[in-house]
């Protein structure tokens, strides 16, 4: 739903945010900026009075004078500054600072009046005798030409009413040297608001008697007005700001919802395997980096699946070859087991007949003769399983030497030569009557590797048919080649006639078969001597060819 997606919540809690700051900022502005203005002003009148007062109470200034900075602090603070001198009940106000002329007196109203006191407002400097006017009231002596009088003069009296109304005043004055802000509100028609700030001057600054107090008066009705009009300008300019406000929620979302989609599509991607998605962003941040950090997943996901396949490849070709190996196993059983079935039972057959005496003569040799035929044919394959066994376990060695090839060659068809002359074959010698040729090798393992490979060629080669061994010397080996007339082989079996159990011919033959141990024995011997190996078809036959390191004789 839209309500669910992100940039639907990003553009409301933004929108939402933005404006609810706003509403904020305009309350605070609207109702606490007043009173923080008049508190900073408060400070600040304070800071300033407290360094004219040390300027009169050092002797810096007369206190009845007003220099030109003192002119400045009134204009800074939009009032006045006045000298207050009590004497009992008596209170004169010396404005100071203007040229005095004849002046009108000017009465306020009785109603304002502090009953406690006799105050008595003097436009100028304080003279040399006091002469109050009638009790209770207060006059203003105001200036002659109005230009040279104070603006804010004319305020004094209101002021000074409302703020000698607290009976404490002068007690909370009494320390010298500290200025204490009062403020006064709503003293006259206009609800002006003004402050007043007062401070106890030194006893040696009025040898007169009583006290003198330095007194300033400054008025609250500039940031009045600008609150007001601060406060109208505001309506004006949110309903001007909720359109960019719009747009800026509206383009916040996007920009951060945007990203997020192109790398939403790519881990939908990555959900169906397909590790050749790419996000394609060019940024530095958090949503930069998290792109970064998919491209690099999706690189090693892609990566990972690749070896897993491969390792899945291997590991069916594993499973598959355990499967051809169990299976060639099983066919190892049965052919072992067909093995030493027939020399089992005609070793017991001929032995009970000689038990029986029923042979006698030549008869009797003869069944001895199968007796230790047979032996000796159990005896082979004991030792071809034993060699197995020293294959499987990794403890087949080789005793190396210098062994004469030719020499061993020959050897090996003497011990053959009966099956030879089963079969009428006169074998075909290349090489042979050359020079004797050394190899690196062991002589025992060698003849082994040739009897198996020879033997194997008689059994398939027919009567009177072709077997030739040709020796090929090279610069650092020699080739050796096997070849049979006879039946080629399947083109199926060539990869796997190397491999331990397999036999070509699944009849089960005692002539053609064998037990698919011989090859395999002579592939484990072969890649100990770092030989080069294999077997091809030929036109009316069958190669199997090897290399031996050779061993010039000097």
């Amino acid at each position: 739903m839209k309500r669910e997606r992100l940039y639907f919540k990003i553009f409301w809690v933004t929108l939402i945010g933005l404006v609810l700051f706003t509403i904020l900022w305009m309350v605070l502005q609207t109702k606490f900026f007043g009173t923080f203005y008049v508190h900073q002003k408060s400070n600040e009148l304070s800071q300033q009075l407290e360094k004219i007062y040390h300027k009169y109470a050092d002797g810096v200034y007369e206190l009845n004078d007003k220099p030109a900075e003192i002119v400045d602090f009134e204009q800074r603070f939009y009032g006045l500054t006045a000298t207050l001198y009590k004497e009992g009940t008596n209170i004169n106000v010396y404005v100071g600072g203007y040229n005095t002329v004849p002046a009108t007196p000017m009465s306020p109203s009785p109603s304002i009046m502090q009953p406690n006191y006799d105050i008595t407002i003097h436009s100028d400097s304080r003279p040399t005798t006091n002469t109050p006017l009638d009790d209770k009231n207060i006059e203003m002596l105001p200036l002659q030409p109005a230009s040279y009088l104070n603006p804010y003069s004319e305020r004094l009296p209101g002021a000074l009413s409302i703020w000698l109304q607290d009976a404490k005043r002068f007690s909370t004055l009494s320390e010298t040297g500290k200025v204490t802000v009062t403020k006064i509100s709503d003293f006259d028609a206009d609800n002006e608001n003004m402050l007043i700030a007062a401070v106890k001057m030194p006893n040696t600054v009025n040898p007169q008697g009583g006290d003198a107090y330095l007194i300033a008066l400054a008025t609250l009705q500039p940031i009045g007005d600008a609150v007001q009009v601060m406060s109208r300008f505001y309506m004006y300019f949110y309903v001007l700001a909720a359109f960019p406000i719009l747009l800026f929620a509206y383009f916040l979302s996007r920009t951060i919802t945007l990203p997020l989609i192109q790398l939403n599509k790519v881990a939908k991607r990555l959900t169906k395997l397909d590790f050749t998605a790419v996000i394609r962003m060019n940024r530095k941040d958090e949503i930069g980096q998290l792109a970064d950090t998919m491209n690099s997943l999706a690189h090693n996901l892609q990566q990972t699946m690749a070896d897993l396949q491969e390792a899945n490849t291997k590991l069916q070709a594993d499973i598959e070859k355990e499967k051809q190996l169990e299976r060639l196993r099983k066919q190892f059983v049965a052919s072992v087991s067909h093995e030493l079935q027939t020399p089992v039972s005609l070793i017991q057959g001929y032995a009970e007949a000689l038990k029986d005496n029923v042979a006698h003569g030549l008869k009797r040799d003869k069944y001895a003769g199968v007796i230790i035929e047979e032996s000796e044919r159990m005896a082979r394959l004991v030792a071809d399983l034993l060699d197995l066994s020293q294959l499987e376990s990794g403890r087949f060695a080789l005793h190396w030497s210098k062994v004469p090839l030719q020499e061993t060659i020959r050897s090996v068809f003497i011990k053959l030569d009966p099956l030879l002359k089963e079969k009428s074959i006169r074998p075909q010698w290349v090489g042979l009557d050359t020079e004797e040729l050394w190899v690196e090798s062991d002589r025992q393992r060698l003849e082994q590797v040739l009897i198996n490979l020879l033997s194997n060629a008689i059994r398939h080669t027919p009567v009177q048919g072709r077997l030739e061994i040709r020796l090929i010397p090279e610069h650092s080996s020699v080739w050796l080649e096997i070849t049979n007339e006879g039946l080629p082989i399947p083109e199926g079996d060539l990869p796997y006639i190397w491999d331990t159990f397999y036999r070509a011919d699944r009849s089960g033959s005692r002539e053609l078969g064998g037990t698919g141990i011989g090859l395999s024995i002579v592939k484990a011997i072969l890649q100990r001597h770092g030989s080069q190996y294999g077997v091809r078809n030929e036109e009316d036959g069958v190669t199997f060819y090897f290399t031996l390191p050779l061993q010039r004789t000097t």
